[in-house]
């Protein structure tokens, strides 16, 4: 497919091998996009054994897969919390490919989701939550849909929420406040942006086979005293097809909402859960 040719795409949180935001960051290069991704730099402690053991690097080696794919890649390490850090990202982006058409905001950390209530929450973490799902989301998309709106060309801004940001999860403590959240900031964004052709929609995404899941999985099964196994059965029990997701499922809803076949949708939250929740 080539429905994005001549389309540059930023993904953000797209640092790990088994996450979501790489997933993306390849469906959107096999469709045609050049291709802008960020993460926070880790140490190589903090790298899954997996990750480890295959020379990981985080973003640099995302942006050598989709280099290798014939498409031009820019990694940038960012704390997208942080303002300067934000512009800095845009910049290069802007001197690299001239433009930016299509943002993903896919950041975001569980913040102890599965085990963490809010009234034994540490009140740190609720800030850090916060600041990393929501208000780096409202900072990336302001630097990039002023660009957006400078070149006159419209754009297409795609937010990752959760099914968490549909109805409360006991003990997901900031982790469902902030993904609400995002679904509101997508809904405001929309109604103030259509007239300048700038589309903002989001996806919620219910249980999908990632390192974060893992965590949250292996979070909720030490709560209860049962397996990990025990846990992903009651997940896949949930869901009308009855199993987890797999990131590029959800990597090809991103890639329409991104398109011309979605050129009449803003403002929407699409669940892509297999059938968990129907709102």
């Amino acid at each position: 497919m080539a429905s994005l040719r001549g389309k540059v795409a930023l993904v953000t949180g797209a640092g790990r091998y088994r996450g979501l935001g790489r997933a993306m960051a390849l469906r959107l290069a096999e469709d045609g996009a050049d291709i802008v991704v960020t993460g926070l730099h880790r140490e190589p402690n903090e790298l899954p054994e997996p990750e480890r053991e295959m020379g990981w690097t985080g973003v640099a080696s995302l942006a050598a897969e989709i280099e290798d794919m014939g498409r031009q890649a820019l990694a940038f390490e960012c704390d997208l919390t942080d303002n300067a850090s934000v512009a800095a990202l845009v910049q290069q982006a802007r001197d690299k490919f001239g433009r930016i058409d299509i943002l993903v905001n896919n950041a975001a950390v569980p913040s102890g989701a599965g085990d963490t209530p809010i009234l034994d929450m540490d009140d740190e973490l609720w800030y850090r939550t916060v600041d990393i799902n929501l208000n780096s989301v409202y900072l990336i998309t302001k630097a990039v849909g002023r660009l957006m709106r400078e070149r006159e060309e419209g754009g297409a801004i795609i937010n990752i929420s959760s099914t968490a940001g549909r109805r409360g999860i006991p003990d997901y403590g900031a982790y469902c406040a902030t993904k609400f959240g995002i679904i509101g900031l997508t809904q405001q964004c929309a109604t103030e942006m259509a007239r300048f052709g700038i589309r903002v929609n989001c996806i919620a995404p219910g249980s999908h086979s990632t390192d974060m899941m893992d965590g949250t999985i292996g979070r909720t099964a030490t709560k209860f005293g049962i397996s990990t196994d025990q846990v992903r059965t009651g997940i896949k029990g949930a869901a009308l097809m009855q199993r987890q997701g797999l990131p590029s499922e959800l990597a090809a809803s991103v890639s329409f909402l991104a398109g011309d076949d979605a050129s009449f949708v803003t403002g929407q939250t699409l669940n892509v859960d297999g059938g968990a929740h129907m709102s």
